[in-house]
């Protein structure tokens, strides 16, 4: 005859055999679900550490605006369907005084600004310290439109040496020209701001 302490340790055993694996399953989905961040969450904070460079570049240079601008597709020419490439400006730092230019450069066809965006991309960078002397390239509405007495313009590329966007820096109060310690410090920012915008971009879904 069964005793009753055989048949509690086949119950014991049927239940663990069971739902012991369920128990361990559901645990590994929690931690699988745990370990994953949510794509809200990496652009927040992707933002966060861009923002906390564009602070620092503020308070070193002393500037009036820096902006960051990145290339993208919007839309397609017809009838080939060739993305059409176009540049946006995602971030914005500006001083009080300052009106912002981000939501007006929204969407903006690379072929409005063929000098500066080809000067960039051959040698990275470019700057005009007086508007009415120097060279402007395509840019002479920020003088006009926005009071800007300096600006300078920097490549962002990415790790793999891709032309990934553009950086502005405005000096609206007065001319400036950047010191050599100055450009060496912007183009660390640059650096650092272009590896961040690759990790985000090349991080897998």
């Amino acid at each position: 005859m069964t005793t009753l302490s055989t048949i509690t340790t086949i119950i014991v055993a049927l239940i663990t055999a069971v739902i012991g694996p369920l128990i361990m399953a559901w645990v590994q989905l929690k931690l699988a679900n745990k370990s994953k961040i949510s794509p809200v969450k990496e652009a927040i904070d992707l933002n966060e550490l861009v923002d906390n460079q564009l602070d620092m570049m503020m308070d070193e240079l002393d500037c009036s605006r820096i902006w960051i601008g990145q290339f993208h597709n919007g839309g397609h020419f017809y009838p080939t369907g060739k993305s059409i490439q176009k540049f946006s400006i995602f971030y914005e730092k500006i001083t009080p005084e300052i009106s912002a230019i981000q939501h007006i450069f929204q969407q903006i066809p690379v072929s409005l600004f063929p000098k500066s965006l080809s000067k960039l991309y051959k040698e990275g960078e470019l700057g005009i310290v007086n508007y009415d002397t120097d060279e402007t390239y395509d840019l002479s509405m920020f003088a006009k439109d926005y009071n800007t007495k300096s600006f300078y313009m920097l490549a962002i590329d990415d790790l793999n040496d891709h032309f990934i966007g553009v950086m502005g820096i405005s000096f609206n109060n007065k001319e400036h020209k950047l010191s050599k310690e100055e450009w060496i410090f912007i183009r660390q920012k640059v650096g650092a701001i272009g590896s961040l915008l690759t990790g985000y971009l090349n991080k897998k879904k």
